[in-house]
């Protein structure tokens, strides 16, 4: 019986001090994840402008005379080929 009544006064100091506590960890928690989520952001833009350069960079260097569009049914011979039309086809523009 003393036991029961000692946690359940333990129980509601808890739950009433959890209330007081709350908003600073919500807080904390939601500076940590905006943190998380600036880092995401940021590491996506520098790899969108990694990759742009580097797309503009390489297709002036695979530029050639033949289009796409007739190279579509030809296969490959070699892997650089095959890696210089994939290139080509998927650049962006």
């Amino acid at each position: 019986m003393k036991n029961k009544l000692f946690l359940t006064i333990l129980t509601i100091f808890i739950t009433a001090n959890a209330g007081f506590c709350l908003p600073l960890h919500v807080k904390n928690t939601i500076i940590k994840f905006s943190y998380a989520m600036g880092g995401v952001i940021l590491s996506s833009l520098l790899i969108f402008l990694g990759l742009s350069i580097y797309n503009k960079f390489r297709s002036n260097a695979l530029n050639e005379k033949t289009s796409v569009d007739e190279e579509i049914l030809k296969t490959p011979k070699t892997k650089d080929d095959a890696i210089k039309f994939f290139i080509r086809k998927n650049r962006l523009r």
